[in-house]
């Protein structure tokens, strides 16, 4: 079975890039993560993913138009955002761009387990 990911992260941050890519590896399933915009547009253009992950701390990648535009590009995968709780114009900013989800960085730590499973799939393919 070919391990594409089904997946896509806009974060710019090392650290909750391994977390959240190192999870979905943990679960049997793959993140793609990007930190710039090209890079997000080819990736959403070609492989179609079945969520994106989206870190509100990515300065223009995730901006409220680059948001809208890179959902226009997979109009069926849920973009659920996270990031700082103090950070409450770019909360807002995700919610009025259309993320389903948009919720405190910690929240999204607890959950990313669960949202992985409920979006990717809870088990594995066996190859």
């Amino acid at each position: 079975m070919e391990t594409t990911p089904s997946g896509l992260l806009l974060c710019r941050d090392l650290m909750f890039t391994v977390k959240v890519t190192g999870t979905a590896k943990e679960l049997g399933r793959t993140i793609k993560a990007v930190g710039r915009i090209e890079l997000a547009e080819a990736f959403l253009a070609e492989r179609k993913p079945r969520v994106v992950f989206v870190d509100l701390t990515a300065g223009d990648l995730v901006t409220a138009e680059s948001l809208r535009k890179l959902m226009a590009l997979a109009p069926d995968a849920p973009f659920i955002a996270y990031g700082p709780h103090v950070e409450v114009d770019a909360i807002q900013s995700a919610r009025d761009a259309g993320c389903r989800e948009v919720m405190p960085r910690g929240q999204f730590t607890r959950q990313l387990p669960d949202l992985i499973r409920a979006h990717l799939g809870a088990e594995p393919t066996a190859g």
